[in-house]
């Protein structure tokens, strides 16, 4: 299992139920990197149109679902990207931000996060929002 550090940033908001500003990975063996998911079944099917609070919950649930499978563990990520679509608006942020505080509840070192970028349109029409992962261990 790899030695993580979290690193708060005393310049920035307190993050730390969600996110660390800083991390630092050493002793890993396995790097696994989940590509971007979002709201569909595998016939390309959006689960939630219109909702990126529940499109967030089932996206979680299948990226841990996914992580699991590939003999990993959410406790071994490292890095989160962030997409939406320009929508989203700061209310459902705060719906999103607790879900994914909900998610990470039980990771002891949280992951660091990218930016979070906001973008015109996903790879399905009624995607609003869409995550990616990388793991250590």
């Amino acid at each position: 299992m790899a030695n993580k550090e979290a690193f708060h940033n005393k310049r920035l908001p307190d993050m730390r139920n969600a996110f660390s500003w800083g991390l630092r990975v050493s002793d890993f063996k396995d790097i696994f990197f989940v590509t971007g998911h979002g709201d569909c079944n595998p016939e390309f099917v959006t689960q939630y149109p219109g909702d990126p609070v529940a499109q967030t919950r089932h996206i979680l649930n299948q990226m841990k679902a996914f992580i699991e499978e590939s003999g990993f563990s959410i406790q071994d990520i490292v890095r989160t990207d962030w997409t939406f679509v320009k929508d989203v608006d700061s209310d459902q942020f705060g719906g999103i931000a607790a879900v994914w505080e909900e998610f990470l509840a039980d990771v002891e070192v949280k992951p660091a996060t990218g930016t979070l970028r906001y973008v015109d349109r996903l790879g399905m029409e009624d995607m609003m929002v869409e995550y990616e992962m990388m793991l250590a261990r």
